[in-house]
């Protein structure tokens, strides 16, 4: 087995630290939560249909769309308040 040191925050380390099971080590702890992510994922793929997913990513970008305008707009007025 190859063996990588890293270097982490204090923060990091008592996150991991808080994590642990007993005499698990740091690495399975990372490896556990790792696959747990992944899994978690993994559990809403193909929830939606071609044609709901569709219509979410075009409802997504038409509110993108929208605040985009709303920053823009609100860029505006705070710009010329500062002139």
């Amino acid at each position: 087995m190859t063996i990588k040191s890293l270097t982490v925050t204090e923060e990091a380390y008592d996150a991991l630290k808080r994590l642990k099971h007993g005499d698990e080590s740091f690495s399975e702890v990372i490896v556990r939560v790792a696959h747990n992510r992944i899994g978690a994922a993994a559990k809403f793929c193909g929830i939606l249909s071609r044609t709901d997913a569709a219509k979410l990513r075009a409802n997504i970008k038409k509110c993108r769309v929208e605040l985009e305008r709303e920053f823009a707009q609100r860029a505006e007025k705070l710009s010329k308040r500062l002139a």
